[in-house]
């Protein structure tokens, strides 16, 4: 064996960035891409993988997971390995239901322990922000950051369930974490006005899931976001806005991209990309998210969005509940568990919608799934890339294997899946992580002990 010889090369396949397609081959080297090569460079390699007639994509960038509902960071990070995902970002927090005793300092500690205990797949974390942090808030970030975690997320809803964030909580919350270089996640939502709707809708006895929809409707989400972003402007803080669910939410962000205020980054979701209010119709209960799925026309706002460059992330948002604390399915909506599984579908389920039925490119959806979470969680060029000197993140994907998605055939604790019967065009046929095999022909390779904690850059 030559000195210089590779342990892989990835031959064949076309190599797939935000910017090109290319005939290229991807050579590795203790764990890393050690170089891209036009083919038949005459370089070596100790193994080949022949991906001929296959996408050779960076790894699915995953910056928008719940692991403390009935799957955790062991069962989650298998699934997303079957779904092309090969790094992590989940939003963590100081809830005793989570398994934390103690403040926010210890729930990250907590969740680096497990998840380098229990994850097959590199992750870092986000941190969740409820009102019992606020007392340490000025205390615990500058912490925090330091430590490698400079994402934190802060709730505009929720006041039955104690999460909700005052004027003053966020303001305090902008300023801190714009002193220490962080960025601050928010779900926009008014919870005054969704509170008040449900209330009059409980009081009249209409509580089926026809009426979750109205009880949530778009505007209370894009009242929300006009706030936040009116305090980020003021104070000069970048935000960034989870799950967007309806064109006036971007219209908001368009508006406050115009005057010029700090980066604004926006994320959607696969649910509100693929589904409509009439599976929550359908489904009852099962299909209780927050904010809740919209109509038909808010699906297509957001693909054109999507292709207009108007959203930045797609993220899963998964939090999968058990079938049984979802029933009964058609009872009251509101007082069900709110929430969605959604981990190995995430990919799939998006390249089949957004690439085969819409027309979008493969050079978007990588964009958007994989180098833009990584940029804007400070992972990047590590993560999110195949160049020269990033960690080997593999995914080769086979666009001609066509399969039908059922909750039997997933490999999470949930028991269903939002597209039960979907037949989908285009599966994840090799995952890699840092050089490593961990997926090859429908066979789990990776195994618990292996995952690092990654620590984010700073701006």
């Amino acid at each position: 064996m030559t000195q210089d010889r590779c342990d892989v090369q990835i031959k064949g396949g076309v190599l797939v960035d935000s910017r090109q397609l290319q005939l290229a081959d991807v050579f590795i080297k203790d764990g890393v891409v050690e170089s891209i090569e036009r083919p038949g460079s005459g370089k070596e390699a100790t193994r080949v993988i022949d991906a001929t007639g296959k996408f050779v994509l960076p790894g699915i960038v995953e910056a928008h997971l719940h692991p403390v509902y009935a799957d955790r960071l062991d069962t989650l990070s298998k699934a997303a390995v079957y779904g092309g995902i090969t790094t992590l970002i989940p939003y963590i927090g100081a809830v005793k239901a989570w398994g934390v005793e103690g403040n926010l300092w210890d729930a990250v500690n907590y969740f680096i322990d497990e998840g380098t205990k229990d994850s097959v797949i590199d992750f870092g974390l986000h941190c969740s922000l409820v009102s019992g942090d606020m007392a340490a808030l000025e205390s615990l970030v500058p912490k925090i950051c330091a430590r490698g975690v400079r994402s934190f997320k802060g709730f505009m809803a929720y006041k039955k369930r104690g999460m909700y964030l005052s004027d003053s909580d966020l303001l305090r919350i902008l300023t801190t974490l714009k002193n220490n270089g962080g960025l601050f996640c928010v779900h926009a939502e008014n919870g005054d006005l969704c509170d008040f709707l449900e209330d009059g809708f409980a009081a009249a006895g209409k509580t089926g899931p026809e009426y979750y929809a109205p009880s949530r409707p778009g505007i209370t989400e894009a009242e929300a976001a006009f706030r936040i972003l009116s305090f980020a402007k003021v104070l000069d803080c970048p935000m960034y806005i989870v799950h967007v669910s309806t064109q006036a939410t971007l219209d908001v962000v368009d508006m406050f991209r115009k005057w010029n205020a700090a980066p604004i980054f926006v994320e959607t979701c696969p649910h509100y990309l693929t589904l409509t209010n009439e599976d929550t119709l359908r489904l009852g209960t099962l299909a209780k998210v927050s904010p809740p799925l919209r109509d038909a026309d808010e699906v297509d706002a957001l693909w054109q969005g999507i292709i207009a460059g108007k959203i930045d992330v797609v993220g899963s948002d998964t939090a999968g509940h058990m079938l049984k604390s979802k029933e009964p399915r058609f009872g009251n909506v509101f007082n069900a568990a709110a929430g969605l599984p959604g981990q190995e579908t995430m990919f799939t389920v998006t390249y089949d919608e957004g690439f085969n039925r819409r027309g979008v490119s493969l050079c978007r959806l990588v964009e958007i799934m994989a180098e833009k979470p990584a940029k804007i969680f400070g992972l990047y060029p590590r993560k999110g890339v195949l160049q020269k000197g990033s960690d080997a993140d593999v995914l080769i994907f086979d666009p001609t294997k066509e399969h039908i998605i059922n909750a039997s055939g997933q490999h999470t604790k949930t028991d269903y899946s939002m597209y039960e019967n979907r037949r989908v065009l285009g599966a994840p046929e090799l995952v890699m992580q840092r050089g490593e095999v961990l997926l090859e022909k429908g066979e789990l390779k990776a195994a618990k002990g292996r995952a690092r904690f990654l620590e984010a850059k700073g701006a």
